[in-house]
This record gives C-alpha cells, sequence and structure tokens, in this order.
C-alpha cells in the first residue's frame, strides 16, 4: 500500500536547501546523537549536537556498531574508530565537512553489516539528471534533480534546477525499490533491475516530473557548470 507522505519542492545543491547541500534543510528525523550534549565536547561535537541531521547521522551510525564489531577484530575495529575521530575533529565547526565523513563512514559500515537496500545510493543518467535515496534511522530520504533540457538549461545562463525532495518511512522500501505518491494523482515507481534504476512517472504528475523519468546508473552527476562550459 502506498501511503501519501509529506513532500516538498525546493532547489539543489546551493539553491536547494533540502537537497544534499545544505545542513538546515528540513530536518524531519528528530533523533539525538549517540553522546551528550554537555559543555566539555569537541567543537565538532558542538556543532553535531545543534544540528539535527548530523545528530541523527551519528545515532544511525552507533546502531550499527555492534554488528560491525562481530566482523573485525578488536584491533582493526579500534584502528577505524580512532581514524573516523581524527577525521570528525579536524573537521572542526564545519558542517559539510562533518556530514561528508558521516555519510560515507554510515554507507560503508551498512554496506558490510549487509543493512543496505539495493535501491539506496547515488543515480544519474546521460540526461545529467540524477537520484540520491538515504536511510537516517527509521526514514528513507528521497533528493531528486534535473536541469531539464540541457541546452535550455545552459543557454539560460543555468537557470534552477528541478528538483524534488521527499522522505517515507522505511517500512515502504520493498525488496528492489518502492512507490512515492506526490498527491492525489502523481505516483512515481522506482525499481531497480539489472544494476539500473527504473523510474516510471505516473500519467497523473506534472511535466517537470517527466525530466525524472527513465534508466539511472549508480554514480555521481557531473558538474553542470563543466557540462555547459564544454557545449
Amino acid at each position: 500500500m502506498i501511503h501519501r507522505i509529506l513532500s516538498f519542492l525546493s532547489v539543489f545543491f546551493v539553491s536547494f536547501s533540502v537537497f544534499f547541500g545544505g545542513i538546515s534543510r528540513a530536518d524531519e528525523v528528530k533523533i539525538a546523537p549517540s553522546f551528550d550534549c554537555v559543555d566539555d565536547i569537541s567543537i565538532s561535537q558542538k556543532v553535531i549536537c545543534g544540528s539535527t541531521y548530523l545528530s541523527s547521522l551519528d545515532f544511525e551510525l552507533s546502531t550499527h556498531i555492534n554488528g560491525l564489531r562481530q566482523l573485525l577484530t578488536r584491533t582493526q575495529y579500534l584502528v577505524e574508530a580512532r581514524t573516523f575521530v581524527e577525521k570528525r575533529v579536524e573537521c572542526g565547526d564545519d558542517a559539510e565537512c562533518l556530514k561528508g565523513i558521516y555519510e560515507v563512514r554510515l554507507w560503508r559500515v551498512r554496506s558490510r553489516v549487509n543493512d543496505l537496500s539495493p535501491v539506496e545510493g547515488s543515480w544519474t543518467n546521460d540526461d545529467h539528471a540524477s537520484f540520491s535515496i538515504m536511510k537516517i534511522g527509521s526514514k528513507y530520504r528521497l533528493k531528486a534533480n534535473s536541469p531539464g533540457p540541457i541546452d535550455m538549461y545552459c543557454t539560460n545562463g543555468n537557470s534552477k534546477l528541478i528538483s524534488r525532495s521527499a522522505q517515507f518511512d522505511k517500512w515502504d522500501m520493498k525488496l528492489n525499490g518502492f512507490s512515492y505518491q506526490w498527491d492525489s494523482a502523481c505516483v512515481w515507481n522506482l525499481e531497480v533491475s539489472n544494476k539500473q534504476l527504473i523510474v516510471d512517472i505516473g500519467p497523473g504528475c506534472i511535466r517537470e516530473d517527466g525530466f525524472f523519468a527513465g534508466n539511472f546508473r549508480r554514480g555521481e552527476p557531473s558538474d553542470l557548470a563543466f557540462v555547459c562550459f564544454d557545449r
């Protein structure tokens, strides 16, 4: 059964505050970090305490530690843990730096303890559209971005990207994908098949949604500034 859940439109990265860039994006998942937010903690930990998203990343990472310990020797685990803490300290008060190291660490740990869904990760296609799907706590976050027709995007002075962002409960994730209902008429169906993400856009969706339809391969999207420069 498809659940209708809260969704919203926004702008990607710098102009897309709720997409993967801004720490200040809407943080619906309210979770405390794995450590106590007291005065006697590092600068980076204070930044984490002040960000719901970073706090949820820290908590999510802590839930997989026992599974990781079962796979590593004590020395291996301690070396990995110490290296991660050192990287966290080096980030200082840089929230974007902290976001990056936590997301990478969480992804690697979850892949080793077999907690990843096949649909999770970064996806892109030849039209420079992209998807990012990631589980934080009990929620999956879907974030999508498209320049639309690339020639029009580049000739219009890098006009705003078409973007979508939403979250849904982990129980709505199926074996190889999920369906997301934006409103009473528009449904997106996403499924992984033959190592590709296949996105089907329902007939009740608006024209702009069509730029997210099709087949996607794993990978990060190209830098559109370079794409436009080369055209």
